[in-house]
């Protein structure tokens, strides 16, 4: 019976993979071209590097995107194709690990069903064709969580190994999934501390730090902390009377006729702003400043400012940093693939995106002394995938005040796959213990 269902199983998923890279590779074709947009000539410029080069490694971008495009010579389409095949593969893989840690044979095709349809929603699939980095992102957080899944089923050396390659991918794409991984560092000291598995989990958090500092290093050779310091004066602190004598308090040279600049209504403004801080020679004094010290003074500020830090994602930036809206960005041609809409809003719902959250975190809050007390770990996964969707808000809203939309794009699946998994993993918790008993019920009225 065992063997008769793994068969069935496995041309399931055969057939369901087929049909979705299928699905995947005809609506690719109706896209015009890759779409491109202001970072994009940063990407290319990175991949036409000499990959032993210091300066490919410390670029104004992290590396990780331009060395898989370096794999197709930078052509716009071949990365179309070569971003659009990467993410197939990672889903097809997570639906795999995923569906395999149920015990429920019922709902083992159920979820490897859903994750593939959930993959289907737009703010996923729409970057194959975007030259930048959030496909090979998106793609390389699925290999990572598919690894996650993989290893906590049985903690193996070997896994660890997978693990820590994909995560490495993740920061050499996205410098902020470094915070992540030094978040889920700082958990997993405590969850698995009492457990059997406490060396590796503690080698394996020690491993995350060591790519977190790795990751911060990189990050600070190429100067990106620095451009974040201009653009959050330019659009954040000049705007604003209260936090520009916070800093002129704080030693940072301010120019009056660039805020003045900053508060202007019209379009654009704020922008010029923010190049003329990085180029006008008047603000030489500045910038040595923003070298020097503007990291460590910005840290302080936000912590000095930290009702607004933990609060503004909700009162300024709800909408972009909890229901994004990044159409702007598909590329010519884009339609989508999940043609009903209603469907499309149970897989991915975007409609009430505050609500959701609160609802996904409160959900998520209400298992984990369950999950904590059953040792079910399972559940430990879709509930980082949840509950750490705040504060990667937080970062995301902190780091940089622009186009924060397309930069939350990654916590909100991360949260939104959390709440299905979760859901599944919760009744494949149950399942067992329902069945008990109804069978024990039905014995008790049929002694015989």
């Amino acid at each position: 019976m065992k063997k008769t269902y793994a068969l069935a199983f496995l041309l399931f998923q055969i057939f369901a993979v087929t049909y979705y890279g299928y699905l995947r590779i005809h609506n690719a074709e109706r896209v015009k071209q890759p779409r491109s947009f202001g970072d994009t000539g940063e990407y290319l410029h990175n991949a036409n590097l000499p990959i032993l080069s210091r300066e490919f490694w410390t670029d104004l971008r992290a590396p990780g995107t331009a060395l898989l495009w370096k794999t197709v010579n930078s052509d716009p389409e071949r990365i179309f194709q070569l971003q659009l095949y990467l993410s197939i593969c990672a889903w097809a893989l997570l639906a795999y690990c995923a569906s395999q840690a149920l015990k429920s044979n019922w709902l083992k095709p159920l979820l490897f069903s859903l994750i593939l349809a959930f993959s289907l929603s737009r703010d996923i699939f729409m970057w194959d064709p975007f030259l930048g980095s959030e496909s090979i992102a998106l793609s390389f957080m699925a290999l990572f969580l598919a690894a996650s899944i993989w290893l906590i089923q049985e903690w193996k050396t070997y896994k660890l190994v997978f693990i820590l390659f994909f995560a490495v991918g993740m920061v050499l794409t996205r410098d902020t999934f470094a915070y992540l991984l030094l978040m889920v560092a700082l958990i997993n000291l405590p969850v698995f501390w009492r457990s059997p598995y406490r060396s590796k989990a503690l080698a394996l958090s020690f491993a995350f730090v060591v790519i977190f500092a790795f990751s911060s290093q990189l990050a600070e050779l190429g100067l990106r902390p620095y451009r974040a310091i201009l653009m959050n004066t330019a659009l954040r602190i000049y705007p604003s009377n209260e936090y520009t004598d916070y800093f002129r308090q704080h030693g940072m040279p301010i120019s009056e006729r660039l805020v003045e600049m900053s508060r202007n209504p019209e379009a654009g403004q704020k922008f010029a702003v923010n190049i003329a801080l990085t180029f006008d020679d008047d603000q030489a004094a500045y910038r040595q400043w923003a070298k020097a010290s503007g990291y460590a003074e910005y840290l302080k500020f936000l912590w000095f400012f930290k009702a607004d830090t933990f609060q503004k994602v909700f009162t300024e930036t709800a909408g972009q940093s909890f229901f994004p809206d990044v159409f702007y960005y598909t590329a010519t041609g884009y339609r989508p693939i999940i043609k009903d809409a209603r469907l499309a809003e149970i897989l991915y719902p975007t409609r009430f995106g505050l609500f959701f959250f609160f609802i996904a975190n409160l959900l998520a809050a209400f298992f984990v002394p369950i999950f904590w007390r059953k040792r079910e770990v399972n559940g430990y996964i879709p509930l980082l995938m949840i509950l750490l969707s705040y504060p990667q808000a937080v970062l995301v809203w902190a780091a940089d005040p622009n186009d924060i939309a397309r930069h939350s794009i990654a916590h909100n699946v991360l949260m939104r796959l959390g709440v299905w998994l979760l859901l599944f993993f919760v009744l494949d918790f149950l399942l067992p213990s329902l069945y008990a008993q109804l069978t024990f019920g039905n014995r008790t009225k049929n002694p015989a």
